[in-house]
């Protein structure tokens, strides 16, 4: 199993959304096959969530290693990895 935690302060201003002060959280987890991702505010315990299953391994590595770039060029980051 592989898993990523990815943080980001709010977007404030004109195009920016959330409220000031509060963190947000991205989390993606490979184990086997299955992609799964959790994300929302870091302070609240309630995220929502997407599963994804892939023919391979391989495959699913692919796809989160897809996700942690996108969400790292969207100013997240890496809080650690496991």
């Amino acid at each position: 199993m592989k898993k990523w935690c990815l943080l980001k302060g709010s977007d404030i201003g004109p195009m920016g959304r959330g409220q000031s002060g509060k963190k947000k959280v991205y989390e993606v987890i490979v184990d086997g096959s299955v992609l799964r991702c959790f994300w929302g505010m870091a302070e609240k315990v309630n995220r929502q969530s997407s599963v994804q299953v892939f023919h391979s391994g391989q495959a699913a590595m692919s796809a989160a290693y897809e996700k942690v770039y996108a969400k790292r060029d969207k100013g997240y980051v890496l809080a650690y990895e496991v």
